[in-house]
């Protein structure tokens, strides 16, 4: 996905996100590894405030299985930034979860970075994959097509 198709979706959660102290690199900047801790951050929120709090089970839970991210900004010490989620692709045991980091300026917001991370449904107790939970999907599509 290119950088400019990011901010031609539209998200519904999003979340400020706090630069710390520890978050900065001998450079000055959020060091890129942090970005994942933010993702994570977003990743748990969303999923919290879209499947709700005992979604997760032994039997009903997700693996990442890929992630790629993109790096297009310098985050710092103070930047209010904004962490934005959105489910973009269903399979039958897979789906994509697209984030981006935001940064506003005069132009509106600025796209930081990104990541697109493939999540696959698992049974852990069994340890084999199983297909997306209805009552997840249909939470997730309701949410994701509000109007």
């Amino acid at each position: 996905m290119k950088a400019e198709d990011i901010l031609s979706y539209q998200f519904f959660h999003a979340i400020p996100v706090q630069t710390r102290y520890n978050d900065i690199d001998l450079a000055g900047h959020v060091n890129n590894a942090v970005y994942y801790e933010y993702y994570d951050l977003g990743r748990v929120n969303y999923f919290n405030d879209v499947l709700g709090e005992d979604a997760f089970s032994r039997e009903k839970h997700v693996a990442i299985a890929q992630s790629n991210t993109t790096f297009l900004k310098e985050l710092f010490l103070f930047d209010d930034i904004q962490l934005v989620s959105k489910v973009i692709r269903f399979g039958t045991k897979s789906f994509d979860l697209l984030q981006a980091i935001l940064l506003p300026s005069d132009e509106g917001m600025e796209l930081c970075s990104f990541t697109i991370t493939t999540f696959v449904c698992m049974n852990y107790t069994k340890h084999e994959t199983i297909k997306i939970p209805q009552d997840w999907k249909e939470k997730i599509e309701k949410f994701e097509y509000q109007q």
